[in-house]
């Protein structure tokens, strides 16, 4: 039997951290990667994620690996870049070849920023159609509906992100 993959979520921001949290309450191996005031909130408490259909999850901090430091990425199989589309050169820059990535980041052109800069890997456009809002101390909510979509690829990785409370669909 083979481990499950390790994700690294690469900008633990609103939608880093919601999809993060689910992947994390639903038993996935999950680093988030991102700043130092945002861990240190979700250290202290933990992350609370609730939505718009009465969804309430409590994350303990103890479910997932937080860290500053972008090596984290280089043991990763599965990347969601969820970072600013400015910084997606730098995470590139430490991505390894042979994990699969995922871009939820705003527009296209996040994707083939990674896709140059990684010709041999996987690399999947994403769409996330919901809203996440802050509301501090490791607390978001998302207030809008819709599924992830991701770009078909080899594998199942849709069905690996998938988890109760959030759907990824391949197309």
């Amino acid at each position: 039997m083979s481990a499950p993959p390790r994700i690294v979520v690469a900008g633990a921001g609103s939608i880093g951290c919601f999809v993060g949290g689910l992947l994390a309450q639903a038993g996935r191996d999950v680093t988030l990667l991102g700043r130092a005031r945002i861990l240190e909130a979700i250290r202290e408490s933990g992350l609370h994620l609730t939505d718009y259909a009465n969804l309430a999850e409590q994350v303990p901090s103890t479910a997932l690996q937080l860290s500053e430091d972008v090596a984290c990425l280089a043991e990763a199989d599965i990347v969601l870049v969820t970072v600013k589309t400015g910084a997606t050169a730098e995470i590139a820059a430490h991505l390894p070849a042979t994990a699969r990535v995922v871009s939820l980041q705003n527009g296209m052109e996040a994707a083939e920023i990674l896709r140059k800069s990684l010709p041999r890997t996987d690399v999947r456009a994403g769409m996330v159609p919901f809203n996440v809002v802050p509301d501090g101390a490791g607390r978001f909510h998302r207030a809008s509906s819709g599924d992830i979509m991701i770009g078909a690829g080899p594998g199942d990785l849709g069905q690996v992100l998938s988890v109760r409370g959030l759907p990824v669909r391949e197309s």
